[in-house]
């Protein structure tokens, strides 16, 4: 955390001295009042999006995740996982706190990377989007080609990461 906040400190100086440079006081303070408003239209997106993600978590309990994990696990799982992180509306703000709240509850970790490889790929919501700007046909081909990519990171994961990566990538009781 300190180590983002420092390079997030150290952008935040350089920007403001090259908006200083090429523009002066009045352009720093027009960047400060965009930034504001930016921050007031995301903090309402996120604030909401916490409550959501609260009441989901009351919601869905342990026993009936578990219980759907003995109905969809292994390759069905890892398929339906990929399909639901597709379909999961909104940004990372929204996502990573509500798969944040369902590994607590003990959901596998390669379920997990399905679903976050499934949202980064596939985000049916940004389709009308890429047909609009680009076109239908090339909307259809990137879909396409990139379909299989959240299954083949689900069941790599599964193969390699069985019991996710505590202990791989750093140590049990390390805060990362």
């Amino acid at each position: 955390m300190k180590k983002t906040l420092i390079s997030l400190a150290l952008a935040c100086f350089v920007v403001f001295l090259l908006a200083y440079i090429s523009g002066g006081l009045s352009l720093v303070a027009e960047g400060l009042l965009k930034a504001g408003q930016t921050a007031i239209q995301v903090l309402l997106l996120i604030v909401a999006a916490f409550l959501v993600i609260g009441q989901l978590q009351n919601l869905i309990s342990t026993e009936m995740i578990k219980s759907w994990l003995q109905k969809f696990s292994g390759n069905k799982g890892i398929f339906l996982s990929s399909l639901t992180g597709g379909l999961f509306p909104g940004g990372p703000y929204i996502f990573y706190p509500f798969l944040a709240g369902f590994k607590d509850k003990g959901i596998p970790f390669y379920l997990l990377f399905a679903f976050v490889s499934g949202k980064q790929t596939f985000d049916f919501t940004r389709l009308p989007l890429e047909i609009s700007l680009l076109t239908p046909w090339l909307a259809l081909v990137r879909n396409v080609i990139t379909l299989p990519v959240p299954f083949i990171t689900g069941l790599i994961s599964k193969r390699f990461f069985p019991h996710g990566v505590k202990g791989i990538l750093w140590e049990e009781g390390d805060q990362r």
